[in-house]
């Protein structure tokens, strides 16, 4: 019994190279796990790591309310200055998402529950902070979902809000600092994709 459920858990992360150009390119898939066991929550930055705490919930549904659960969750951000901070000997797309990242699959209520840093935004950029999200179903490609952006971020423009429309809903969360950390949380519907 224990075999089985291996194999079923390693079909779930398929090993993908990945020729990345560029931070942010679609084509790019989730890096494969270090793990074909994950928990669903992540921590992504050290306690010694600086800039505000950030706790991060994402809930991943279905169309109908169904709480999705065999889906391969890979986040990633800057740190607090805007920057991915590099990893030695990074290959891929590790390249360029830098120390901050991870992976988790949902609890049964759907939630990955993610802590680390309040990301900056890019340097000498109008782009607002944000934290990358990829999310990918069982035998299919991942795929972006809209970057969790943060409300009170000036650089969030009427542009950027209309923007937000798919996949996966707009990608604007409220925070609310609670005894120094910033909490946040975003429902995400998702379907299969096709292919």
């Amino acid at each position: 019994m224990k075999r089985s459920i291996s194999i079923l858990l390693f079909s779930l992360i398929p090993a993908v190279a990945c020729a990345q150009n560029s931070p942010d390119d679609a084509a790019c898939q989730p890096p494969a796990p270090p793990s074909r066991t994950l928990p669903s929550t992540l921590t992504l930055a050290a306690q010694s790591e600086p800039g505000d705490r950030l706790q991060l919930r994402l809930q991943f549904l279905a169309p109908n309310g169904d709480a999705l659960r065999d889906l391969l969750v890979y986040v990633y951000h800057t740190n607090a200055a805007g920057v991915y901070p590099p990893i030695p000997g990074a290959a891929g797309c590790l390249r360029f998402h830098g120390a901050l990242h991870g992976w988790a699959y949902p609890d049964s209520a759907g939630f990955v529950t993610v802590h680390s840093v309040r990301p900056g935004s890019y340097p000498r950029s109008t782009e607002p902070a944000h934290l990358h999200v990829v999310v990918q179903f069982k035998g299919k490609r991942g795929f972006y979902v809209n970057d969790v952006l943060f409300e009170d971020d000036p650089r969030v423009t009427p542009a950027v809000r209309a923007a937000q429309q798919a996949p996966g809903g707009s990608g604007i969360v409220r925070a609310t600092r609670t005894s120094g950390t910033w909490i946040a949380e975003r429902v995400i519907h998702l379907s299969p994709p096709t292919r």
